[in-house]
């Protein structure tokens, strides 16, 4: 195993979490069908170019894509698990309205 300046792993081994780290993504996707899942896939993925590039300029750009799709996965996240919380805040308000009804009714016949 070698290591370079440029990534503090070797390649082999960056390599297997890259492969790992995919196929465990890819399952959640493939469960959930989330975008910010996509998004780290291609982030991960995007990563073995630290090998390809030899230029300053396209570790820049390398740089700057990863960040984007840092950000953008974020803001995704974000969306997704604010409108889980509102479904579930209203799941259980309609829970309440249920309840209500249903101590309601069993108030009434015993009253009758």
């Amino acid at each position: 195993m070698t290591t370079t300046l440029l990534f503090p792993l070797p390649v082999e081994l960056h390599i297997g979490f890259v492969v790992v780290a995919s196929i465990l993504m890819a399952l959640c996707f493939i469960k959930r069908r989330r975008r910010y899942e996509l998004l780290l896939i291609i982030g991960i993925i995007s990563t073995l170019f630290v090998y390809v590039c030899k230029d300053a300029p396209w570790f820049y750009i390398l740089g700057i894509e990863e960040i984007a799709l840092f950000v953008l996965a974020c803001v995704d996240m974000h969306k997704v698990y604010k409108a889980l919380d509102k479904a579930k805040e209203e799941k259980a308000g309609e829970t309440e309205k249920t309840e209500k009804t249903a101590e309601d009714t069993t108030d009434e016949d015993s009253t009758s």
